[in-house]
């Protein structure tokens, strides 16, 4: 029905400058500056301290971390710029949230060429910054349970991000392209995904050897490439785990929706707030499975789930529900994605649909933009609640 797409690859091919993007890049940037400031000097609630005590440790101590790269460019910033470790944070987890900006962009603008600038810029904003349904009658709670494609409490998701939507779209252009000279690098960002947030390799590579299956592309570059990764992977996670496990006395253990079930009365009502627009986007135009992002950030999304469902770590961090980033990373992917076709496909679809799914959009957008400004005044991101 809608020609598939797949010509996304960085860097993208217009260099024109557009000015519009740029001024949301530094508006990014410096929003980013302040929350991370005041999560840091004025006690906001976010994992910012708790990283930045494991950093500490880490370099002054003996204390081992599992997904070291946001510590690690930290460290780096204050040794380069001369500054203390607290405004090395503010400045490197300032920079992650602008590149994650700049990529979407990039992304936009690869499959929105021809769309006005000014619109190119308001698509990336809605994008960075739309969050989940909320049906306030039944959950005022805007997260917990339902989580977001969009959280601005976790630096170490803010580091993977930018790996993960590389390593897709390199991903996918390589299975494009038989004897593809990209596996190397598509290896390197996986790899180098898991020091930054380990959550994502785990759902990726399952995901896209389910798509090779089902696109037949699995050839011979492909095989050794997914072989060569995973067991990379396997040894680095199974490295991370026994290290973790000396300093947290926690492992991993099976427990259908326990954690899950602890953050919401109903998880199916949770997982349709959670994925609405691009659940109804499939709904109403299941054509859009054809393009290869939004099938494999769905199974990504579908393992996220089924990963969060069934695992838990025990001990302490049973109810951190640590097994729901695969989740989160997993959506922020899938409505980037979702979210860009529509745009491609906007004029294509009949009225009634394109303004229902208009009309969601522009809901979780506000939900989105309400959440943030929530933030930014400091309330703690899980239980922020809508009020009429």
């Amino acid at each position: 029905m809608f020609p598939n797409f797949r010509k996304a690859d960085m860097p993208g091919r217009e260099s024109s400058f557009n000015v519009y993007i740029l001024f949301l890049v530094v508006a990014v940037f410096s929003t980013t500056v302040y929350l991370v400031y005041q999560q840091i000097f004025s006690g906001y609630v976010s994992d910012v301290m708790g990283h930045l005590v494991y950093l500490y440790l880490h370099f002054y101590g003996d204390r081992y971390i599992t997904h070291p790269m946001w510590h690690y460019g930290v460290w780096w910033t204050a040794k380069m710029l001369h500054i203390s470790i607290e405004y090395a944070a503010v400045l490197f987890s300032a920079s992650l949230v602008a590149l994650w900006t700049w990529l979407v962009y990039r992304v936009v603008q690869e499959r929105l060429g021809r769309m006005p600038r000014l619109l190119q810029a308001f698509l990336t904003l809605t994008i960075i910054v739309v969050g989940p349904l909320c049906i306030p009658w039944y959950n005022r709670i805007i997260e917990l349970g339902q989580g977001s494609p969009n959280l601005w409490h976790n630096v170490t998701l803010w580091t993977v991000k930018p790996l993960a939507l590389l390593a897709m779209l390199q991903a996918v252009r390589a299975l494009d392209e038989a004897g593809s000279r990209r596996y190397p690098a598509v290896f390197a960002l996986v790899i180098i995904s898991v020091f930054a947030k380990p959550s994502f390799i785990v759902v990726f590579l399952p995901a896209l050897f389910v798509f090779a299956l089902l696109k037949k592309r699995w050839r011979r570059d492909f095989a050794v490439f997914f072989f060569l990764t995973s067991a990379a992977g396997a040894g680095i996670l199974f490295f991370q785990f026994e290290h973790l496990s000396q300093f947290q006395h926690s492992g991993v253990v099976f427990d259908f929706l326990g954690v899950w079930s602890q953050m919401s009365g109903n998880i199916a009502v949770s997982i349709f707030l959670g994925l609405a627009f691009p659940l109804v986007l499939v709904l109403l135009v299941p054509a859009v499975l054809e393009d290869d992002y939004i099938l494999l950030s769905w199974l990504q999304t579908f393992l996220g789930i089924v990963y969060f469902a069934c695992f838990a770590q025990s001990g302490h961090y049973y109810s951190h529900g640590n097994f729901g980033w695969s989740y989160m990373i997993a959506m922020s992917l899938l409505y980037l994605f979702s979210i860009v076709r529509f745009a491609e496909i906007f004029d294509k679809i009949v009225l009634w649909k394109r303004m229902g799914l208009f009309a969601l959009l522009a809901v979780q957008t506000g939900v989105g933009i309400y959440y943030l400004v929530k933030v930014l005044e400091g309330q703690n991101p899980i239980y922020i609640a809508i009020f009429f």
